[in-house]
């Protein structure tokens, strides 16, 4: 039968612990905004209907769509960025233009 010890907190890396916190604080931070903004843009104020009508849904569905591909597409091009910084080829687009 294994140990409960095994499980102590004294085996966890707080560099690692830390990294989990921030990841959740972010994920959190992004559930939040998304909330409140498609919330303001698709659901009127006054309300008389307990459920989403078809209109709403489709603009909660669209809204939440768009906020997560422009995270995906942030989320590559600061990949880009790190990974070219790294390597020391690092141009920043406003001297490129």
């Amino acid at each position: 039968m294994a140990s409960w010890g095994s499980f102590s907190q004294t085996y966890a890396d707080p560099t690692k612990l830390m990294a989990a916190e921030h990841q959740v604080d972010a994920f959190m931070d992004l559930y939040n905004r998304i909330t409140e903004t498609c919330r303001k843009k698709c659901i009127p104020v006054s309300y008389h209907e307990p459920d989403l009508n078809k209109g709403e849904s489709k603009c909660i569905d669209r809204c939440v769509g768009k906020y997560v591909a422009m995270q995906t597409l942030l989320g590559q091009k600061m990949e880009q960025n790190a990974s070219s910084t790294e390597s020391g080829s690092f141009v920043p687009d406003a001297l490129l233009n």
